[in-house]
């Protein structure tokens, strides 16, 4: 792939990101919101007063986002205590495609990254070129002929491959200190 078609490239991969990434991020979050408010009240005394603050919390917030209705409706709430339930099967994809969608947007952050460094190579030889009287191509010519190496998402290996699992550690460890 040459420069160009690098560019286009990167920024598709950047926005593809985003649109995967922004969405299963509020989705995760509001599922969250949802099991701490529907799941965390274990039905005694001492259950409830804990539940209770958390509740007013989640019903605080879901009083004041009524731009995410969608979410709040279709949203997954995830049940921990049986694990193959449908709700969780989907929590866990709209979890995974979080860290999809940064895998796409940092691949496509590293490619730009990698082509403002070849812009800048392009333009120092054209100086040094324009310096010794010698123009032989132009930028144009230059950016043509340069072959750019293509990047996959998996090579992505911490947005993909630990990140994922290091962030379900910490929140299981935290909704259990919850009482979830």
């Amino acid at each position: 792939m040459n420069f160009h078609e690098a560019k286009s490239k990167a920024m598709f991969k950047k926005i593809t990101g985003i649109i995967i990434a922004f969405p299963a991020i509020i989705s995760t979050a509001i599922s969250v919101l949802k099991m701490l408010y529907f799941r965390l009240d274990d039905g005694t005394a001492f259950g409830g007063a804990i539940a209770k603050p958390f509740k007013q919390l989640v019903q605080f917030i879901y009083e004041n986002t009524d731009i995410l209705n969608l979410f709040w409706q279709h949203s997954p709430t995830p049940d921990l205590t049986d694990l193959p339930n449908k709700q969780n099967l989907y929590f866990f994809a709209v979890y995974i495609l979080f860290f999809v969608g940064l895998a796409y947007f940092s691949s496509g952050a590293q490619l730009s990254r990698r082509l403002r460094k070849m812009r800048q190579k392009i333009e120092d030889q054209l100086i040094e070129e324009s310096i010794k009287g010698t123009v032989r191509k132009n930028r144009q010519q230059i950016e043509e002929s340069i072959e750019v190496p293509s990047s996959t998402i998996f090579s992505q290996f911490h947005q993909l491959y630990v990140a994922p699992f290091v962030t379900a550690v910490a929140g299981a460890i935290i909704l259990k200190l919850v009482g979830v």
